[in-house]
């Protein structure tokens, strides 16, 4: 990238860093880079209050319970922990079922953190640099800021989880390093994303445009409906997951009715299920694509549901009843098709007119391949069970329902494509 600026550089400029290189490490330097790891601790421990104060204070309210205070707070942190889809030793079983909607109210507030954290740098507001390779490009960009904050949430994270060890639910350590670094890394992509979009930093800016220069076209152009798509199918899924919920209202209320939790127990059960109802999407997408939900020994598939025991859980009164699914709800699975539709439309219009019909083809492929990988990843979070038992598996399987969403996505733009491309072609061939 050309510099910006000229004229001469001040003594404190120079010490700030050299065109073409990344800052000098020097005491303020550090100062950032420890303040970048205290806002990693900062997170978690802000989450934390917001799960272990509730959970205290439930323990307070209920009179039945017979858990002691360590005990409780213990419970908050499994908590904590199954939001970024730790394993959980209990006595009975070993659980692992991320709540989602936990889940992104952590990645939320890394998100402010992680804003912070790259966007109130001091040498920010200085010269442009003149990016002469990668490690200016990092340095720009606040790659090793960035690589602080993650270090500091997973250290913290394992160190606050260690101490459910000493409690009845153990966390198992490894199960959430995962998590606990996809957590703060996404975070940090989207704060780069952001910056893209609004162009508010010069220096950030300067290192987003040495990327996108060494990014391949195809995939520059293959980006943008990717969230376009990813929103339109988590719409429908809502709205299936709240359709469901409406119509087998009635049923729901009578397992309320039949768990006799008490008036502390029924609000965390409900607060517990409104936290999982993005797993609950994610579920409903799944169906879509037709790889189906599996609920311990029941199988929602497209035809049919499959007879089984389910956990009083008043929210699973709302999957359909065992037998043929209602007539009509195969319309649903065409959503996909629709969607890889969409894809390959506004791959005919990002690619040229001259393009050949395989180039946008390759542009609509990488799409559905971004896609595809967002609902792997999705669904992988989405999923967990109790095991041994026979809710060993409670979602979905990830690499089926995305290589079949994958499937689908492409049939619908290859469709779309072609149709597009034979018909300008012969509007072209006319003139």
């Amino acid at each position: 990238m050309v510099e910006r600026t000229s004229g001469s550089r001040s003594p404190e400029a120079a010490r700030e860093g050299v065109p073409g290189r990344g800052p000098v490490l020097t005491v303020r330097r550090l100062g950032e880079l420890l303040g970048a790891a205290t806002a990693g601790v900062v997170c978690v421990l802000v989450g934390l209050l917001v799960v272990v104060l509730p959970t205290v204070l439930a323990w307070v309210v209920e009179e039945r319970s017979t858990a002691t205070f360590w005990q409780t707070v213990g419970v908050g942190v499994d908590v904590w922990a199954l939001a970024h889809r730790a394993s959980i030793s209990t006595p009975a079983a070993e659980v692992v079922l991320a709540p989602l909607l936990l889940t992104l109210l952590f990645l939320g507030l890394c998100w402010y953190a992680a804003r912070q954290v790259v966007l109130s740098r001091h040498h920010l507001t200085a010269r442009v640099p003149r990016i002469g390779g990668w490690r200016t490009a990092w340095s720009a960009l606040g790659g090793s800021d960035g690589t602080a904050f993650v270090v500091g949430y997973l250290l913290t994270g394992l160190l606050v989880a260690h101490t459910a060890s000493f409690g009845l639910a153990p966390v198992r350590l490894l199960t959430l390093v995962p998590g606990a670094v996809l957590v703060p890394l996404v975070a940090l992509g989207l704060v780069w994303l952001g910056e893209h979009r609004r162009e508010e930093h010069p220096t950030v800016g300067a290192g987003l445009a040495f990327l996108e220069a060494r990014t391949p076209v195809l995939v520059r152009r293959a980006l943008p409906p990717v969230a376009e798509v990813l929103v339109g199918l988590v719409t429908v899924a809502l709205l299936l997951v709240l359709g469901l919920l409406v119509l087998r209202g009635e049923r729901i209320v009578t397992l309320y009715g039949s768990l006799d939790a008490g008036l502390v127990g029924t609000s965390l059960l409900t607060v517990g299920q409104l936290l999982a109802l993005p797993n609950l999407m994610v579920w409903a997408l799944a169906w879509m694509t037709g790889s189906g939900v599996t609920v311990g020994t029941v199988h929602v598939g497209w035809t049919d549901t499959t007879a089984g025991d389910l956990p009083m859980l008043p929210v699973l009164g709302a999957l359909p009843e065992p037998g043929a699914m209602p007539p009509g709800m195969w319309a649903l699975a065409l959503v996909p098709l629709v969607a890889g539709g969409w894809i390959g439309y506004r791959a005919v219009g990002s690619a040229s007119r001259l393009a050949s019909w395989w180039t946008k083809a390759q542009i609509m492929l990488a799409s559905c391949v971004a896609v595809a990988g967002v609902v792997l990843v999705l669904s992988w979070l989405a999923t967990g069970g109790l095991t041994p038992g026979r809710l060993g598996t409670v979602g979905v399987e990830p690499w089926r329902v995305s290589g079949m969403l994958l499937f689908e996505l492409a049939a619908g733009g290859l469709v779309v494509v072609t149709a597009l491309h034979l018909s300008r072609r012969r509007l072209r061939s006319r003139r």
